[in-house]
């Protein structure tokens, strides 16, 4: 009896794991699809969060698959209609909505911001909704402000628009550059609702996902709702295994986010860009035109990319493609389109570390690799990868330990020697292994090297490159701090911009910061009056007599946020 039990049980969980396994296919599991069923071998498991794919061609599924779990915890497998948050991918959609009301004559890109958001500050007069719309606004991002509170947000459109209003300044001028931001998105959706009295979930679901039949694709306004199919976000613990990663946020993220779909509604969208069924035309021409800056050059937003509105816009591998990629709590979503082709591409996760844009690329690789020029990225990082190891004596090691900034870009990066082992100091530790040429390699696909002026003893530029971007820093003064020094900074800082106050204390021979009795994190001193706290650089300000009066805040997408010292 026991044994027939045992047997039955055995039966009971082989079907369960099983049924778990089995993927729900669209389409022809040819050779390329095979291949492409590779690319995602890591997550086609039981055991894993992973990816949905789809593979689209004139207007139709080609072929589309899930691989991995979109719930470990019932044991439910991914498939093209499981329901994934796709993060920034929802600005095209934001944009959609803006453009048909500028098709009814409700407004223009060319009104300045403060037409429907008169509580903005006077700067909002030179940001016209074409800049809100198209990453060259100069708006301070929301979020990275949001953080500076130590504050948990109830997540609403009112906490987004106190922080978006009270910005005192922009990052640059107007127009002048591209560095991206949410900010302006988030205002789409108030606008689209100040002029039609419909949230944005409401109207996109009247003009937008129900003409085209987009059943399983909403904007999420109310995170508590239960969503069918929807699959669960997930983030690796640093032992093993993986964490449960949600968004909190509600009206804090649509317009620039909040849009949940699936593989199979996604390729009904993206068959409009060639039926224009929605919007029309016209619309779809501003959408994937090119933003020129204010000296008329293209707003350049990566390698061969440019962005539109709310669309990148450029070349890969010598075919025209439109893009964009999305990332928020526990999901990653990256897409490409190919007009000339009509092939597109879209791989949306519930994984953070999942890197959907370099699937997205490789997938494309297989179906369009015989139209496409060689993939020189990727053969610049399998021959970085493939590189002999050098040999450098570890007194010249020592020479590029330091700390290196690049102003424009608000970033500091640390070298460290740990015995005889250079290595990059980031949010992890990385070792940077000698290799021909003088050169570093940094994981895969990242290299380091090193120069410096005339004579100098030791080097005063870093240069990184990735197969995205170069990006040269040079060296910075290293600090150290005694104690008595590092309670010169004590004290309380206010910055009526995010509404906090910052009191930085010293424990433990550290520096720490505390907003509102909630501990921030500890100040890594970095150089003179510098220092580093996650991935933000603070500069220390001081008056003609050398009093300290406030710092600055530099961190990516937020710029020149200040903070006076009030004691």
């Amino acid at each position: 009896m026991m044994r027939r039990l045992a047997a039955l049980l055995t039966a009971a969980f082989g079907l369960a794991s099983s049924v778990a396994r089995a993927q729900h296919v669209v389409g022809v599991r040819d050779a390329r699809a095979l291949r492409a069923d590779s690319v995602f071998q890591r997550f086609d498991r039981t055991d894993s969060p992973g990816c949905a794919l789809g593979v689209y061609q004139d207007g139709r599924i080609l072929y589309a698959r899930g691989y991995g779990m979109a719930s470990l915890e019932h044991g439910i497998a991914l498939s093209p209609r499981s329901v994934l948050d796709v993060g920034s991918i929802s600005k095209q959609f934001t944009a959609m909505a803006m453009l048909m009301l500028q098709k009814e004559g409700k407004l223009s890109l060319d009104d300045p911001l403060r037409k429907y958001i008169p509580e903005m500050p006077a700067y909002a007069d030179r940001i016209t909704l074409r800049r809100a719309l198209s990453q060259t606004s100069g708006l301070r991002d929301l979020y990275v402000m949001m953080g500076q509170t130590g504050r948990t947000f109830a997540g609403d459109t009112i906490d987004a628009l106190r922080v978006i209003t009270h910005s005192a300044e922009p990052n640059y001028e107007p127009g002048a550059r591209y560095l991206y931001t949410n900010s302006g998105w988030i205002l789409a959706a108030q606008i689209v609702y100040r002029l039609t009295g419909k949230t944005l979930d409401r109207f996109a679901e009247e003009r937008i996902f129900g003409p085209l039949g987009m059943r399983d694709t909403r904007y999420l306004a109310d995170v508590t709702t239960i969503v069918p199919n929807a699959a669960e976000g997930y983030a690796p613990r640093p032992d093993g295994g993986f964490r449960v990663a949600r968004s909190t946020y509600d009206g804090a993220i649509m317009g620039a986010g909040a849009v949940h779909t699936t593989i199979e509604d996604f390729g009904r969208w993206l068959d409009n860009y060639d039926a224009a069924t929605v919007g029309g035309r016209d619309i779809i021409e501003t959408m994937t035109t090119v933003t020129p800056l204010n000296d008329g050059t293209p707003a350049v937003s990566g390698p061969t990319q440019a962005y539109a509105i709310g669309l990148n816009v450029g070349t890969l591998r010598g075919l025209r493609v439109v893009s964009h990629g999305g990332s928020w709590a526990g999901y990653r979503g990256h897409f490409l389109r190919f007009p000339d082709q009509r092939f597109a591409v879209a791989t949306f996760c519930n994984l953070t570390t999942s890197g959907p844009d370099s699937l997205a690329r490789k997938v494309a690789g297989i179906y369009l690799g015989d139209r496409m020029q060689p993939d020189s990225a990727a053969l610049w990082t399998a021959a970085l990868d493939a590189a002999p190891r050098g040999d450098v004596p570890t007194a010249s090691l020592r020479a590029l330990a330091g700390v290196w900034r690049n102003v424009e870009r608000g970033e500091v990066r640390r070298t460290r020697l740990v015995g005889d082992t250079l290595f990059a100091v980031g949010a992890e530790r990385t070792r940077m292994v000698p290799v021909e040429g003088g050169r570093f390699r940094v994981g895969s696909g990242t290299e380091f090297r090193f120069e410096r002026d005339g004579d100098a003893a030791v080097p005063t530029r870093m240069i990184v490159r990735t197969t995205g971007e170069t990006v040269t820093y040079t060296r910075a003064d290293t600090a150290v701090l005694t104690p008595a020094r590092l309670a010169e900074y004590a004290g309380r800082y206010r910055s009526d911009e995010v509404d906090a106050t910052h009191t930085w204390t010293v424990e433990n021979g550290r520096l720490v910061v505390y907003s509102d009795d909630r501990r921030l994190g500890a100040l890594e001193p970095t150089y003179a009056d510098g220092f580093t706290r996650g991935g933000a650089v603070i500069d220390v300000q001081r008056d003609a007599k050398g009093r300290i009066t406030g710092f600055v805040v530099e961190s990516g997408r937020v710029r020149h946020l200040r903070f006076t010292r009030v004691r």
